[in-house]
């Protein structure tokens, strides 16, 4: 006798069974041509309202539901970048507080850092720039055992 032993059968329950299902279901769908929804399977339990559970019937809305209309996009409200417009930011405002006689903020004046960071740096002219310039593919094949760029 040999001490071999056969392999265990995998467990069939209703979450593998289930997978298997929606599994096959997608690639029959995709042959009929219509797309196949997890919500068309009868099988799994119905959604919750919220994670709370479901709201009482008295709180759910009666009546049929009707699709409101979509607003025209021209009366929407639009952003301060199509508009141009700066927003003020705490400490920008050039008056007082209730009253226009009051004297206006002293806005301080922006110095240039020490460093140069802002500074213009020349641009070196070189060989890239004048193939660039010029409307060339500034590369090189370099052929060999392996071909290079």
């Amino acid at each position: 006798m040999s001490n071999v032993q056969p392999l265990p059968m995998p467990k069939i329950n209703y979450a593998s069974s289930m997978i298997t299902e929606d599994h096959l279901k997608k690639v029959v769908a995709k042959t009929d041509g219509k797309t196949w929804k997890f919500s068309q399977n009868k099988l799994l339990p119905k959604s919750q309202h919220s994670c709370f559970g479901d709201f009482p019937k008295d709180y759910m809305p009666k009546g049929e539901k009707t699709l409101m209309p979509v607003p025209d996009i021209t009366a929407a409200e639009q952003s301060i970048a199509c508009q141009g417009k700066a927003t003020l930011k705490k400490g920008q405002g050039g008056g007082g507080k209730t009253s226009s006689l009051n004297k206006a903020k002293e806005v301080p004046v922006a110095q240039s850092p020490k460093a140069g960071a802002v500074k213009r740096r020349a641009i070196v002219p070189s060989e890239f720039r004048r193939f660039y310039d010029r409307g060339d593919l500034p590369i090189s094949i370099e052929h060999g055992p392996q071909n290079k760029i």
